[in-house]
């Protein structure tokens, strides 16, 4: 209600389109970066140009595109923002070499810096370097732990006398469900009455079925393709496992955390989710430490929501800062 939002999309297809549409924004579509380079950069810069936008707001996970933030300076843009979402890359000689030259080019030609986590901060823009963290905060009364829910989507699943591990998550190298299978395979062994929810898309999924049918556990494993609600499936887990090989700062933890479900994650993992005595961090490596933790947990829930709301993880107190820095910005023109 306060400022307009208009978003630039390279895929056929962007989250939330029909939300940002009915609010008032629009969404333009431009060339695919790996398939035409050249055309992305100009029709994102023509874009801009067009619109004559007192802010660009560039998200990203790496540094191997910095072409928007090129486009906004060359356009003009007084206000231009690169916003870290992440603490690593995949592994490869030449994203590495890419990651490094781009630094200087990130740090030169944006003019302000935000990073969901200190983890990302530091890895984006270098360790002395300032910039501000905006938290990957949530909607503290859609996540809160509601027992109705729970009953109901556990009936829905038929896991209603079940341990549920829960986990959400693209199917991608960086999330780590190989890791994941591996650790239920184990916990499974002593713990019979137990089933594994995944919720997610991706790349590798066909992989992970796969390895799900090769390990006879296909009655053992729920696994479902995105959803909307995801609110709710959270109440039907009795545990949450993270065990990505990085992150920046994961809001699905933070999601987890509100709906009173223990966090367990890996120690590559940015330290700052938000509620400490619900978090348990283990060394990627160590299926025995996992499946201790697991057995370990405090299964009794209860409502989160002041906690996270103290931890400054509500989006309803994070969206007045966004608000009063977007506003600074434009005052200062």
């Amino acid at each position: 209600t306060k400022f307009k939002f208009d978003f630039i999309c390279m895929f056929v297809k962007l989250c939330f389109e029909n939300e940002i549409l009915d609010l008032g924004g629009n969404i333009y579509k431009v060339a695919n970066v790996k398939k035409n380079p050249i055309s992305y950069y100009r029709e994102i810069k023509r874009v801009i140009k067009q619109n004559d936008y007192k802010i660009v707001h560039i998200n990203m996970l790496s540094k191997a595109n910095i072409l928007p933030i090129i486009a906004a300076k060359s356009a003009g843009v007084k206000n231009i923002i690169v916003h870290s979402h992440n603490a690593n890359i995949p592994k490869g000689i030449a994203r590495y070499i890419l990651d490094k030259i781009n630094r200087k080019i990130v740090l030169k030609n944006a003019t302000h810096f935000f990073a969901c986590s200190k983890k990302a901060g530091d890895w984006m823009f270098g360790k002395n370097f300032k910039y501000i963290i905006i938290n990957n905060a949530v909607d503290v009364k859609k996540f809160k732990y509601n027992e109705i829910i729970r009953k109901k989507i556990r009936q829905d699943l038929n896991v209603e006398d079940k341990f549920v591990i829960g986990h959400i998550g693209r199917f991608s190298e960086q999330k780590n469900h190989k890791l994941l299978i591996k650790i239920f395979i184990q916990f499974l062994r002593e713990n019979k009455n137990t089933v594994l929810l995944t919720i997610g898309e991706g790349e590798l999924k066909n992989d992970i079925e796969e390895m799900v049918k090769q390990n006879n556990i296909e009655d053992k494993v729920i696994l479902l393709n995105p959803v909307s609600n995801v609110n709710d499936y959270l109440q039907a887990m009795d545990v949450f496992i993270l065990p990505s090989k990085f992150e920046g700062l994961p809001v699905v933890a933070v999601e987890a955390q509100t709906s009173g479900l223990n966090v367990i994650a890996s120690d590559t993992i940015s330290k700052e989710i938000p509620i400490r005595e619900l978090t348990k961090y283990c060394c990627l490596d160590n299926i025995d430490m996992w499946c201790e933790a697991i057995k370990n947990i405090d299964k009794k829930r209860i409502d989160r929501e002041s906690d996270i709301v103290k931890a400054n993880y509500s989006i309803y107190e994070e969206t007045k800062k966004l608000q009063k820095l977007y506003k600074l910005m434009i005052e200062k023109e």
